[in-house]
């Protein structure tokens, strides 16, 4: 871990496009301003904990051949989204009903 000692007003750059600044030291506490591209993506570390939480039980899980069982998917998302149960829902090919989504292999 790099430690570095700075002042108010003073600044911090990483990489080329993101800029740290100390704006306020009350105490124990410190101010910091982030400049960073709209792309970076920042949390503080106790909310990226509490996402990281709440996703555990959400993820989709595969089998041992990479693949996904598409009814129990749409059973976890039946009823999540605002409007879902009014929809009408597709028929596929003997898969029973299945709301409309997209499964993206990572």
């Amino acid at each position: 871990m790099l430690v570095l000692t700075r002042k108010s007003n003073q600044k911090i750059i990483i990489g080329k496009d993101i800029i740290i600044t100390i704006l306020k030291v009350q105490g124990d506490q410190i101010s910091i301003g982030i400049d960073a591209p709209p792309t970076t993506t920042i949390y503080r570390e106790e909310v990226l904990k509490e996402i990281q939480k709440a996703n555990e039980g959400g993820a989709i899980k595969k089998d041992a051949h990479d693949k996904v069982d598409v009814k129990t998917v749409a059973k976890s998302l039946k009823g999540k989204f605002k409007g879902s149960n009014k929809q009408k829902i597709p028929k596929l090919h003997g898969l029973g009903n299945i709301p409309p989504c997209i499964i993206e292999k990572s």
